[in-house]
């Protein structure tokens, strides 16, 4: 409870509370899992490579000499070799990269949208927004110029690594922001 009065809901965001977005538990724990699947596939393949496929050849053809056909023929141990050396290596890169994309957190005042990586952004100086992606994925891209420069710099919301429900509140109050107020009829 003590974290819901730190973390606007969307009723208070209307009324101008901050609206905090952070990364997805489930976007994380999944990522923690696919972790580990691969670093034990690793670990499996460097037993099974180095240790148990050598030895049970060498057993099977101790045991049966004038037979040509090995337990593990072929591939069989250079390829868990080859798995055993890269996966493990490759799972640790893959939490890397997982912890870097789903950093920080969204946050948005409802005048400025501060996104990890990027300088705050006042909503006044995004200039372009793709939302192609945002029905389908929940991924919109929010152009703004880059200070001191002509250059345009892109921010992603993305609901999938972020909370959805704030992430989805922000994207709608930027929306809400940049578009024309409409006339009465």
């Amino acid at each position: 409870m003590a974290e819901a009065s730190n973390q606007s809901t969307v009723g208070e965001a209307v009324a101008g509370g901050v609206i905090i977005a952070r990364a997805s538990r489930d976007y994380r724990w999944r990522r923690y899992i696919l972790v580990l699947v691969i670093f034990g596939w690793g670990i499996w393949s460097i037993y099974d490579g180095f240790y148990e496929y050598p030895r049970a050849n060498a057993e099977f053809k101790r045991l049966n000499p004038k037979l040509v056909y090995i337990p593990h023929p072929g591939l069989d141990v250079p390829l868990n070799k080859t798995f055993g050396v890269i996966m493990p290596p490759l799972a640790v890169l893959f939490l890397i990269w997982v912890f870097y994309n789903s950093r920080g957190e969204y946050r948005f005042d409802g005048q400025t949208l501060i996104v990890p990586g990027h300088p705050p952004v006042p909503v006044n100086s995004i200039l372009k927004i793709d939302k192609s992606k945002w029905d389908r994925k929940g991924i919109a891209y929010l152009h703004y110029p880059v200070a001191g420069s002509a250059k345009l710099s892109v921010l992603r919301l993305d609901d999938f690594i972020y909370d959805r429900v704030p992430t989805d509140e922000i994207f709608k109050q930027i929306e809400k922001a940049l578009s024309p107020a409409t006339a009465p009829a």
